[in-house]
């Protein structure tokens, strides 16, 4: 586009995506700063285009973790609950966890009563929302003891597990250390 127009008109509607959720059915979800309309269509078809920034592979984040289907059925449940309840940051914090942590182990989430969402098959981590307090609660398997000086966020026993919280995308980061420290069964 020549800098000053706005979108052009064609046959299709094109649409730079920045940001989306791949769901298993082809479905796409977006937020209305997710995208950019670089073109409007007459047709019904849209053609959508990824601008995502690319790892030392060539292949960016999200298109890999999209392109082995990584998030199932009830990882989507998750992130649709955490973008339906909780505010602001903690809508990043809850999409770049699940990211993160399926990037590096595959799996799904099973929800339980209420919030609750545990990790299958081996649930070595388990998460509540908490839209309340507009956090996360996350226990991981293993003892207090097994995880001290393993993160700067605060630990506190859970019946022979170890709990801690998420309250903003920063702790992210220090959560992923403590989930992939959890003990494992698989």
């Amino acid at each position: 586009m020549v800098a000053g127009e706005g979108p052009r008109v064609g046959e299709r509607s094109i649409v730079l995506l920045h940001r989306a959720l791949m769901i298993e059915n082809g479905t796409v979800l977006l937020k209305r700063e997710d995208f950019s309309v670089l073109g409007y269509g007459k047709q019904d078809e849209t053609v959508l285009l990824a601008a995502t920034a690319s790892d030392d592979t060539g292949k960016s984040t999200d298109e890999s973790l999209y392109a082995s289907n990584a998030f199932g059925t009830g990882d989507t449940e998750f992130l649709h609950l955490t973008e339906r309840l909780l505010l602001g940051d903690m809508k990043l914090a809850a999409k770049e966890l699940l990211t993160q942590v399926r990037l590096k182990s595959a799996g799904d989430l099973k929800r339980g009563k209420s919030r609750n969402f545990s990790n299958t098959p081996d649930n070595f981590w388990y998460v509540i929302v908490q839209p309340q307090i507009n956090e996360l609660s996350i226990t991981v398997r293993g003892d207090l003891e097994h995880f001290r000086n393993v993160s700067s966020l605060e630990i506190k026993d859970d019946r022979g597990n170890t709990r801690f919280k998420i309250r903003s995308s920063n702790d992210v980061g220090e959560a992923i250390k403590l989930i992939f420290h959890a003990k494992r069964k698989i």
